[in-house]
């Protein structure tokens, strides 16, 4: 099944299910028991064919037939249960031991007798900016279950008290006997099928075809059936965390969880890696998020948040998008006001456990930390350097502004760069432009002017393109323009295919090609004039710009070459040798491709009517020297 066909499936099965709820449960029941009941009653019918094969050996009818099919139904048998009972790995994180987070169990266990959820047999914590309830069986589909709850120490740095004990009730919800008990159920059941779909693509055994087939087939529809109740299973989630706690906090819950989760992912860890680079201080992340990411600056955190808002809710995640969920539970959309971290709260020494996830982060990152250190010191050394040079060329001026960007701030990096603008004109500087424009973006009253300017680099270059598109389109996503940001993403996705064609029509010869005179200068073509007087064979040259409507302002060349063939070797073949050789040899810019025009006197008509064209040219007694070889 395609993402389209799952998509309309999970489009036609809402409308179903919101007409009539208790016929779709019926249906989901009725498919659960279906998935089931298939592989029981094949796993049931090898078991009985086995049997039978042992009987009737056992009754003294031994023949080479009966112990083929006794080999048979045994290996079968053997290797349906083994694909079946697959030993499930527990979720990697620190394991919380008893009485580390006494505040935490208390509150689990109030929430637990308010929803009425089964016991938690462990809490595990990891490094992801997110909360979940697995239940783990120890084979498969079979065998002891335990529950686990997985939480993100970012997660629960970035939350106040309240809002953690929201995300808590969320999470218990889903495992919850009360009221909604059947979404609980079919929340489990997924999971499992979940699980057992991605054994099977990992255990290629015997046997398994039985039912490999059928789940392939059943899989995508009960997942698409499912999917409904999932997302109905979120909203009830909501709801129950509501009861525990008030809609005003789950509003808080998820406006702050939308507004971390982007900082934690797209910009804390860049932030920590400059500021270690400054002081030399070892970042420790997990103990500076929560303050950092109260600290964050309004304007980015709107923007975060409006970002969000901007979502609709899809059949990629059961999760509705953050407007659907405050809408369910009453509420409109606010930037949270700063409490005490869940974290201080609810672990009896909390600065332990954080100082573990910090550890285990330097542990992967601390290499890198310390080529951040060494290359922020190069930098300030040369940024000082330059602003002692009493005088300074174009080149040197860029760096400047861009080491004053990365070390000194933005408004003083600006002011050099419009320097740069102003002072050359005619230079056309598109890297300065491109950065200027990057800048002028994120302040609302110079947004526009920064989307020209990096238009403008475009313009002047066209290898800034993929750049420039992507700052553009980060742009419109953050601030919620989302049809300009599908029309630039959809430019970004296309470019590589764009420039993969260029570079296709720029080696290919046709008469179709569209030639007019080179501009190079002077004391370059009399550089690539002497370049191929060297080569004895070649009689004649012309240079022309070619011009390719995909990218018309990116300049690629066409170097013709008229070459003396000797009169007892094939032609084809000759110039077939010649073009290997000059392959190798010829030292020409990659943006000039040679042809040799011996065979094609259309093409060479073309060329040689381009006005200028001819750069080389042997006199007849050199032609008549090589006709004599």
């Amino acid at each position: 099944m395609t993402n389209e066909e799952f998509e309309s499936l999970v489009r036609k099965l809402e409308t179903k299910a919101e007409k009539n709820p208790e016929s779709y449960r019926f249906k989901v029941l009725l498919l659960t028991a279906l998935g089931y009941g298939y592989i029981l009653f094949f796993l049931a019918l090898v078991l009985f064919l086995l049997t039978i094969s042992v009987l009737y050996l056992a009754d003294g009818h031994f023949t080479f037939g009966s112990l083929k099919v006794l080999a048979i139904t045994g290996a079968l048998s053997f290797f349906i249960i083994k694909s079946l009972f697959v030993k499930m790995s527990l979720p990697e994180g620190y394991y919380l031991k008893e009485n580390e987070a006494p505040e935490l169990e208390k509150a689990i266990s109030n929430i637990s007798k308010k929803l009425k959820t089964p016991k938690i047999h462990a809490i595990v914590l990891d490094d992801d900016f997110n909360a979940a309830v697995l239940q783990h069986h120890k084979f498969g589909l079979f065998g002891p279950k335990k529950n686990i709850l997985l939480i993100g120490i970012p997660l629960m740095s970035g939350l106040t008290r309240e809002q953690f004990t929201s995300v808590l009730a969320h999470e218990l919800a889903h495992i919850s006997h009360s009221d909604t008990s059947f979404g609980a159920m079919i929340y489990r059941v997924r999971m499992t099928w979940a699980n057992l779909m991605t054994s099977l693509e990992k255990n290629e055994q015997f046997g398994t075809f039985l039912f490999r087939k059928f789940i392939k087939w059943f899989y995508p529809r009960y997942s698409a059936h499912t999917f409904v109740m999932a997302r109905q299973q979120e909203y009830a989630a909501d709801a129950a965390s509501a009861k525990v706690t008030s809609p005003e906090t789950v509003r808080d819950t998820l406006c702050a969880i939308s507004i971390g989760a982007q900082y934690y992912y797209e910009d804390y860890f860049e932030e920590l890696f400059e500021e270690g680079s400054k002081t030399s201080v070892v970042p420790k992340p997990y103990s500076q998020f929560f303050n950092k990411s109260q600290k964050l600056d309004p304007a980015v955190a709107e923007a975060f948040l409006k970002n969000e808002l901007a979502m609709a809710s899809s059949v990629v995640d059961t999760h509705p998008c953050l407007t659907d969920r405050l809408k369910a539970v009453g509420m409109k959309s606010i930037i949270p006001q700063i409490g005490e971290s869940a974290v201080d709260h609810f672990f009896a020494n909390p600065d332990s456990i954080l100082q573990q996830f910090n550890q285990s982060w330097f542990e992967r990152n601390g290499e890198r930390w310390e080529e951040q250190i060494a290359s922020y010191n190069e930098a300030k050394n040369r940024l000082h350097e330059l602003e002692n040079s009493k005088e300074l060329d174009l080149r040197s001026k860029f760096e400047k502004a861009m080491l004053t960007r990365n070390l000194v701030g933005y408004e003083p990096a600006t002011v050099l760069l419009e320097e740069i603008i102003s002072e050359y004109p005619d230079e056309r500087i598109a890297p300065a432009y491109l950065t200027l424009g990057n800048i002028y973006l994120y302040k609302e009253e110079t947004a526009q002017k920064g989307e020209n300017f990096i238009r403008k680099a475009v313009e002047i270059d066209w290898e800034l393109k993929e750049e420039a598109l992507d700052t553009l389109g980060k742009y419109y996503y953050y601030t919620g323009q989302m049809e300009a940001f599908e029309e630039t993403r959809a430019q970004l996705e296309a470019w590589p295919n764009i420039l993969k064609q260029f570079e296709e029509e720029s080696a290919a010869l046709s008469l179709d090609d569209h030639y007019v005179p080179h501009d190079k200068a002077p004391e370059e073509v009399a550089a690539i004039a002497d370049e191929l007087s060297r080569h004895s064979e070649i009689v004649e040259a012309y240079l022309v710009r070619k011009v390719i409507e995909l990218i018309p302002e990116r300049k690629v060349y066409s170097l013709a070459l008229t070459v003396q063939v000797p009169e007892d070797i094939d032609q084809v073949e000759y110039t077939d040798q010649l073009l290997g050789k000059f392959a190798q040899e010829l030292e020409v810019a990659e943006n000039i491709h040679f042809y040799i025009l011996n065979g094609y006197e259309d093409f060479e008509k073309k060329v040689k009517d381009i006005e200028g064209s001819q750069i080389l040219g042997q006199s007849e007694h050199q032609k008549h020297a090589l006709l004599s070889v």
